[in-house]
């Protein structure tokens, strides 16, 4: 585990003793676009050279009476640790807030349809090459993008998965698609569950996917979080990834290593 990890580790473990809601995290993210526009105060909260306690009473200064008690009590938390820039600092909170997001869906039950519902969008972005390129394109605005995302999911998808689609759209982050995915490994962890992408030629209905998910968790020895992508181009078969490993049983994979013969006889 990197510095860094242990850092983030150590604060979801603090930040999972706060009574914090929903609207913790939306104040999280309130904060996060203040920040954004805001280079000096961002180094301020996270100045390496500040003591601890100067950075943690900057923090109440700047937002006691503007945020919740336990948002206050988060950043507060943020402030005493150590980042390594103020850039660093700024994307802990917007994942502590996208974890928090998540977790409040885990306890109003919705968990499952948010995850659902972010993985039939990143489908969309995946299967139509021209959105994925307008939502990475930074001559459009964060506001034009999210205007976009409502305009293809609004009112198809929950609340939540919605907000947090939009927050994949905010300025300087990496593109949308890998943005989403991280959304969808935070979910599983929170599940409890680990990612398995599958790449199938044609749909799956429910009883062949229940079928292959209670095979994979056999063989895996773990529970699994099945995320179903159609790709015509595999020809048959599947492809699957849990984590970092890949198990090709394709036609199109068959061929390919056919060919990778010929061209080494």
């Amino acid at each position: 585990m990197k510095a860094g990890d242990a850092v983030i580790a150590q604060l979801d473990a603090q930040v999972d003793g706060i009574d914090t809601d929903a609207v913790t995290s939306d104040e999280l993210f309130a904060v996060v676009d203040l920040l954004d526009g805001n280079v000096m105060l961002r180094r301020s909260l996270s100045d390496p050279s500040a003591a601890e306690s100067s950075r943690v009473e900057l923090a109440s200064r700047i937002f006691r009476g503007k945020v919740a008690p336990a948002t206050l009590e988060v950043l507060s938390a943020f402030s005493a640790a150590e980042f390594e820039s103020g850039a660093a600092f700024v994307e802990a909170l917007e994942r502590e807030g996208v974890r928090l997001k998540l977790k409040a869906a885990r306890s109003d039950g919705t968990l499952d349809t948010v995850t659902s519902d972010l993985f039939q969008a990143l489908s969309v972005v995946r299967d139509h090459p021209e959105l994925a390129v307008a939502l990475r394109n930074p001559s459009y605005g964060a506001a034009e993008k999210r205007e976009l995302l409502e305009r293809l999911f609004g009112g198809r998808i929950s609340p939540v998965a919605q907000a947090l689609l939009d927050r994949a759209v905010r300025p300087n982050l990496a593109a949308f698609v890998p943005t989403v995915g991280g959304f969808l490994r935070a979910a599983a962890e929170l599940a409890g569950l680990t990612i398995a992408r599958v790449t199938v030629a044609r749909p799956l209905d429910e009883s062949r996917t229940a079928r292959l998910k209670a095979a994979l968790e056999k063989s895996a020895g773990k529970p699994l979080s099945l995320q179903v992508h159609v790709d015509p181009s595999v020809i048959g078969g599947v492809n699957v990834a849990i984590g970092d490993d890949v198990i090709e049983s394709t036609v199109a994979a068959r061929l390919e290593d056919a060919r990778r013969q010929l061209v080494n006889l």
